[in-house]
């Protein structure tokens, strides 16, 4: 007997409507409809009484209810229970970053957290803000990073790590290359290509712009490697964190400015409540907690 079914036939019951229960399964009202005819077969007896119209408990099904209950809610309690077992004792962990973890400063965290761990199996999944979100609303991470004014943290707590700036970059022989910063106000004169069409960091900027009212002339938002292709082939100044610009030291044909005023932001890990954690995901966490901001 399949307890899905038992379970099914119980928020029939409560419901008494075949669509509305089985949109809040999420399941085919003919899926439904199969499964309790399957449950009344096993048990060899009507458990609805069916018009055209309308449906009601048979007597049998009345009778059968409150075990139907019983039995749906001691699977739940059992699912719970497998779950909070697996979640203590889990030796696995999969570490969510940012596409080019290498220009968000925050690396070297999670080497100093394997080097603290070696017993844990581990392994990384790299997306863009949005597909980390993604995953983490499905509960395939619990634990993600994200810029402090992304939307999505609105429903979940946030750990700040990295604290740092929008630089500017100039290709060499950019008049204002020579200069130690540049302003807002400038840069709203040059093209500017923008890091991840619609992220954090481009939203970031978009509104210190805004806060010197003006508008600025943004040609590009894209990959931040594309950007430098683009800064490279002289298609314009391309705005970054200074992370991105630190790793891009060797590169003869570019110069970072500062710019003005100074366009600051925040990065961390975005994180379900502790108790919602597995074993090893609290161990992450907390690992990471040592190099909280203050």
């Amino acid at each position: 007997m399949e307890t899905s079914h038992i379970r099914e036939f119980a928020m029939l019951a409560e419901c008494l409507n075949f669509s509305e229960t089985a949109e809040r399964l999420f399941i085919s009202q003919s899926s439904l409809s199969k499964h309790i005819r399957a449950l009344e077969r096993e048990l060899g007896t009507e458990l609805f009484i069916r018009t055209t119209r309308t449906i009601r408990l048979s007597e049998a099904g009345a009778l059968y209810l409150p075990y139907a209950r019983k039995i749906a809610a001691l699977c739940d309690q059992a699912e719970i229970a497998v779950d909070d077992f697996m979640r203590h004792t889990a030796t696995s962990l999969t570490i969510a970053v940012m596409q080019n973890p290498q220009y968000y400063d925050m690396a070297k965290y999670i080497v100093s957290f394997r080097q603290a761990h070696p017993d844990l199996t581990f392994h990384m999944v790299e997306a863009d803000e949005q597909g980390l979100y993604e995953m983490f609303q499905k509960k395939l991470v619990n634990v993600f990073p994200a810029f402090s004014n992304f939307p999505g943290l609105e429903g979940c707590a946030f750990m700040p790590m990295v604290e740092s700036r929008v630089v500017a970059l100039f290709r060499r022989d950019h008049p204002c290359a020579g200069e130690k910063r540049v302003t807002l106000e400038r840069l709203a004169r040059e093209r500017l290509l923008l890091p991840t069409r619609g992220g954090s960091l481009a939203e970031l900027i978009r509104a210190a712009f805004r806060r010197e009212g003006a508008e600025p002339h943004v040609v590009y938002e894209g990959s931040s490697l594309g950007c430098v292709d683009l800064v490279k082939e002289g298609m314009g100044v391309s705005l970054h964190g200074q992370e991105f610009a630190a790793a891009l030291s060797r590169e003869p044909d570019i110069v970072s400015l500062e710019i003005e005023p100074a366009i600051r932001f925040r990065y961390g890990l975005g994180h379900r409540d502790p108790s919602e954690l597995s074993h090893a995901e609290q161990l992450y966490l907390s690992h990471m907690k040592r190099f909280e901001l203050r």
